[in-house]
């Protein structure tokens, strides 16, 4: 049996072990999160392609629920010097978008990370976005270790149960992260 197979028949395993509430919450959690964005983006008067970026460039090791915060203390108070829980390059990063002209190119060059740079794009835009967030749930989900050489493998087996299944990798990967940590929590 191919590695792919195997990645393949893990993420089925694991989707199969899915609650209907936690189905349903994958499939709208990029919604969710865009409709989050829109809410701050209009609080802070700052456009949404900003907003999900610095989003973004907040995330990593950064728990959804805090991120939500951290990206509001962030835009109240756009600096190096915000209190927010990730690293002072995740901050660099997203005190430039905050600074930079919003478009999706010019964010995705600031981002450069293949699992910030998709969960941009994923949350942007979540109704047809094709990417998948290769966070460390998704390497575990397969049984890989979180490295680079990995991203491709893991990617291309979500993607291809996603088609399998007729709904985007991003809901696939939103269910699977849901099914891993024990629940979905928006």
């Amino acid at each position: 049996m191919n590695t792919l197979k195997q990645h393949k028949n893990k993420i089925i395993a694991l989707f199969n072990k899915t609650t209907r509430e936690n189905l349903d919450n994958g499939f709208d959690w990029y919604e969710l999160a865009n409709n989050h964005a829109k809410m701050l983006s209009e609080k802070h008067g700052i456009e949404l392609n900003k907003v999900i970026g610095i989003m973004a460039a907040l995330s990593p090791n950064n728990k959804w629920a805090r991120n939500k915060i951290d990206t509001d203390l962030f835009l109240s108070v756009p600096s190096l010097e915000t209190k927010v829980c990730t690293f002072t390059n995740q901050r660099k990063k997203a005190l430039a978008i905050y600074h930079c002209d919003g478009q999706v190119e010019t964010i995705e060059k600031i981002l450069k990370g293949i699992k910030t740079t998709n969960f941009f794009n994923n949350i942007l835009f979540y109704d047809t976005c094709t990417r998948v967030t290769v966070d460390m749930w998704a390497f575990r989900s397969v049984g890989v270790e979180e490295k680079l050489k990995n991203v491709k493998a893991v990617t291309q087996a979500y993607t291809e149960v996603a088609n399998e299944l007729n709904i985007q990798p991003h809901q696939l990967q939103a269910v699977v992260w849901g099914v891993i940590r024990g629940s979905l929590v928006w």
